[in-house]
């Protein structure tokens, strides 16, 4: 028997915005309760915005990438420092919000209060926070041949600051798709972008990029792979437009390239640097003696 992902939602919304939610997720797969209740807080934030039903469901794919992001974020809660204060969301009180802003990604306008430390509550703030799905990076290491591989793409984020050298140096990265675990999303994005196949997986840290303004979420990886002189190359999806360079860096070099500051991204320095405390251990494991 088929369970109704919208069973039991309607206690929690109106006739109308319960109608809205069933319009705009209709033909989805893949749905379930927890993704249709996480998908509603930015489903009704739009409708109450004004948008049609034909406006949000344009943008569902997106929508419910989010929702596994909302999903992933309250069943699986980030390790914790013992020393750290242990608030939880529940310390914090929404007075209102909006989402003004719908495309790719969506933009919330929030007014809240929180918890102090003193045992206080805050007054009443304000703040913007750019929703973005979960994500993931793998850097592929070769532990034989001791070289790992990069990839060179324009990013319209540093475009948008003006820098003179909008393409960046990165480990491959994709966003976590609905339902799925973040190890497959590092082998699919792998091929994708590089062609590569990997073996064992090594997780080098999951955290948030840019906290106080962007929900993104990162796990990155190591990923042991086997890569010859032609791995390097250009590739990605055609009809994404992707237009990636591949090009493979001794350990040596990388390190060099760290010191020098020429990295360009947060996720790649952090995984190198974990790449350099784990590399004779990942040597060893692949059966490298020297």
């Amino acid at each position: 028997m088929t369970t109704d992902p919208f069973a039991g939602l309607g206690a929690e919304f109106s006739d109308h915005e319960h109608a809205f939610l069933r319009a705009v997720l209709k033909d989805q797969t893949g749905l379930t309760h927890d993704i249709v209740r996480a998908a509603a807080v930015e489903i009704l934030a739009h409708k109450h915005n004004g948008r049609s039903v034909e406006t949000v469901r344009g943008h569902v794919a997106q929508i419910l990438t989010r929702a596994w992001s909302r999903v992933r974020a309250q069943n699986s809660p980030r390790a914790l420092d013992p020393r750290r204060e242990t608030m939880t969301r529940t310390a914090v009180t929404t007075v209102r919000h909006v989402m003004p802003y719908l495309n790719y990604f969506t933009l919330e306008d929030s007014h809240f209060t929180h918890a102090r430390f003193d045992g206080t509550q805050s007054g009443e703030m304000q703040r913007a926070v750019f929703h973005m799905a979960d994500a993931v990076t793998v850097l592929p290491y070769d532990p034989v041949r001791d070289r790992v591989l990069l990839v060179e793409q324009l990013r319209f984020g540093p475009f948008g600051r003006g820098d003179v050298y909008p393409w960046t140096y990165e480990p491959v990265a994709g966003r976590i798709d609905l339902g799925e675990p973040p190890e497959v999303t590092a082998r699919r994005e792998a091929h994708e972008e590089a062609g590569v196949t990997l073996a064992a997986l090594h997780k080098a840290g999951d955290y948030y990029v840019s906290p106080g303004a962007a929900t993104e979420f990162l796990v990155s990886y190591v990923g042991i792979a086997d890569l010859p002189d032609d791995a390097a190359g250009v590739g990605g999806l055609a009809e994404e437009h992707e237009d990636i360079r591949a090009f493979l860096v001794p350990f040596d070099a990388l390190m060099a390239m760290c010191d020098a500051h020429q990295l360009d991204t947060g996720p790649l320095y952090l995984t190198a640097l974990w790449l350099a405390r784990h590399r004779d251990r990942l040597r060893k494991e692949c059966g490298v003696t020297a």
